[in-house]
């Protein structure tokens, strides 16, 4: 797997995450979130 393609992953994931849990809350919500979520790929 090449740089370009983990960057790509791991931006797709934080989309995902902001897209699902929307704005304001706070970062240690989104970094559980982007945790649990990036387990996937």
């Amino acid at each position: 797997m090449t740089e370009n393609e983990i960057g790509t992953k791991i931006l797709d994931c934080a989309f995902q995450v902001h897209r699902e849990m929307g704005n304001g809350l706070y970062e240690s919500v989104y970094e559980v979130t982007f945790a649990y979520e990036s387990q996937d790929y």
